[in-house]
C-alpha cells in the first residue's frame, strides 16, 4: 500500500494560538497517527512450511533400499526411473531422496534410463555417465552398505530449485548426511549433481541426528 502526505489547505496564524490552535493539534496528530498505522504494510502471506511431512506415506523397496512413496510423489515408475513429484516442499524433499538413491543403485540395464529421467542435463550429468559406465552393477545393494533413510531436513526452497538434507543410516550405526538439489525442470523435481570442478563434499558423516529433522524413518 503506498501513501503521499496530503498537503494542509490552510495553516493557522502563530498569532491564533490557543484552545482552538491545541485542539487542531490534536486533531491533526490523531490524523497523522491514524494515518501511520493504516499505510503499514499489509501482513506478507505465510511462506510454504517447510516442515511439512509427506502424507500417504508408504515404503517400497529399490534394489534393496527402502524409498517412501506418497501423495506427493513419485506417480509413475517405468525402467527403474521414478517421475512425478508434486511442486511442493515435501514433493522437492521426497525427489531428492528418490534419485539421489535410484542413481547411486541402479543396475547396469536401468541406470540409463534413471539418468535420463531424473537428472538435470549438464557436464555434471555426463562425466557421472562417463564413470558410471565402468562399473557393474547386477543385483541388489549388499545390506551391510545400504542406507537406511532416517529424514530429511530443507535448508533451502523456492519452487524452481530446493536444497534437501538427507539423513542415512547403515548397519554398523554410522550416519551420514548428503547434501542435495533439485531443480524443476520438464514440469518435474530432478536432481542436480554438483558440478564436476566444485570442492564441497556432497556426504559427510555425522555422529548426532539434528533436532528438527522430519523423520521419515524406514523399516528396518
Amino acid at each position: 500500500m503506498n501513501c503521499t502526505a496530503a498537503r494542509p489547505r490552510s495553516v493557522a496564524h502563530p498569532h491564533s494560538a490557543g484552545r482552538r490552535g491545541r485542539s487542531a493539534a490534536g486533531v491533526v496528530g490523531a490524523v497523522l497517527l491514524v494515518a501511520a498505522v493504516g499505510c503499514g504494510g499489509a501482513d506478507e502471506p505465510a511462506g510454504p512450511d517447510l516442515a511439512a511431512r509427506p502424507s500417504g506415506l508408504r515404503w517400497q523397496a529399490y534394489q534393496g533400499v527402502a524409498l517412501p512413496h506418497t501423495d506427493q510423489g513419485p506417480e509413475s515408475l517405468a525402467d527403474g526411473a521414478a517421475t512425478g513429484f508434486e511442486q511442493s516442499p515435501p514433493g522437492a524433499a521426497v525427489a531428492a531422496i528418490t534419485h539421489t538413491v535410484r542413481l547411486s543403485v541402479a543396475a547396469d540395464d536401468q541406470w540409463p534410463k534413471v539418468i535420463a529421467a531424473e537428472v538435470v542435463p549438464g557436464p555434471a550429468r555426463d562425466e557421472w555417465a562417463v564413470s558410471r559406465v565402468q562399473l557393474s552393477i547386477t543385483g541388489p545393494a549388499d545390506p551391510e552398505y545400504a542406507p537406511r533413510l532416517l529424514g530429511y531436513k530443507i535448508t533451502d526452497y523456492t519452487d524452481q530449485r530446493t536444497a534437501v538434507d538427507v539423513y542415512t543410516e547403515y548397519s554398523d550405526g554410522s550416519k551420514a548426511v548428503n547434501h542435495t538439489v533439485v531443480e524443476w525442470f520438464a514440469e518435474d523435481w530432478r536432481l542436480r549433481l554438483p558440478d564436476p570442478d566444485s570442492t564441497a563434499r556432497p556426504v559427510e558423516a555425522i555422529d548426532v541426528l539434528p533436532t528438527d529433522i522430519v523423520t521419515l524413518e524406514a523399516p528396518k
